[in-house]
């Protein structure tokens, strides 16, 4: 019920009513230096700071990064992702991260890179239904704006999440061009497999709304939910010149075996 009356706001309410749920907690509470108010986190709940350090754990086990690596963020949002690497890439390395919400850009270029010059965060004004409504321009036709083989390490948290099956087959072509070769790529998704499926009908995340190759929770808001086939998703990423080197299923279906974190993770190598 709340969650549909939360989809039933525009992109733009949604983010007001953030910052005014969470303004009185923002007043008094103490925060780390590099991490925002809460009215202005719009990428999920939990702990900000402990999640993007939970993550960075998962980048430095299977995304082979070093100091001086190049990484791309695909959706950086508010930076949760960020701020790990701060103290872990050197004037060598470069983070390179954009989003389709420009408060959340905005205050990463602020906070972020006015600290740390090498990391850079670009505004991408994108449709997507639950984020931004404000233009007509589509991510299945944007092209990323760097050269090939430009990045040692992309990764995408809850974005794949939020897009059509369209939309993230020309990700999945454009992050294999501005891989490096041999490169990895980490993203999450919501994976339907006999587990899931099985799962999901007493557990929140019911993607009841069916689709040949992918599943919605919300018929009116799509891009709020978005569950993908796992024969089939996999089969893309072979298409599209990946190697699956790991999947961890994730607890959102009700899983409790072999997970490590919410959304299911897949850890992809160029070829």
């Amino acid at each position: 019920m709340l969650r549909s009356l939360y989809y039933s706001l525009s992109p733009k309410q949604r983010l007001l009513l953030r910052k005014v749920v969470y303004f009185p907690i923002d007043l008094f509470r103490k925060r780390h230096e590099l991490e925002p108010p809460k009215g202005y986190v719009y990428t999920g709940p939990g702990n900000y700071i402990e999640i993007g350090e939970t993550f960075f754990t998962y980048f430095k086990e299977y995304g082979n990064i070093q100091p001086n690596s190049r990484i791309l963020d695909i959706g950086s949002g508010i930076g949760r992702m960020a701020i790990p690497f701060t103290t872990f890439l050197n004037e060598e390395g470069n983070y390179e991260g954009f989003d389709v919400v420009a408060q959340g850009v905005n205050w990463c270029t602020e906070n972020i890179s006015s600290k740390y010059p090498n990391f850079r965060f670009t505004h991408t004004p994108l449709k997507n239904d639950l984020y931004n409504l404000n233009t007509s321009k589509e991510a299945k036709d944007f092209i990323f704006p760097y050269e090939a083989s430009s990045f040692d390490f992309a990764f995408l948290t809850s974005v794949f999440t939020h897009m059509m099956p369209n939309d993230v087959l020309h990700y999945l072509g454009e992050i294999h061009r501005v891989l490096d070769t041999e490169k990895i790529c980490l993203a999450t998704f919501f994976i339907l497999d006999e587990t899931s499926r099985k799962l999901m009908s007493s557990s929140k995340m019911n993607f009841s709304i069916t689709h040949e190759h992918y599943a919605l929770m919300d018929k009116k808001v799509k891009e709020a939910n978005v569950a993908f086939d796992k024969e089939y998703i996999f089969k893309q990423f072979e298409t599209k010149g990946f190697q699956v080197k790991h999947y961890f299923p994730g607890t959102w279906s009700g899983r409790t075996e072999n997970t490590l974190s919410y959304q299911d993770i897949i850890v992809l190598k160029k070829k």
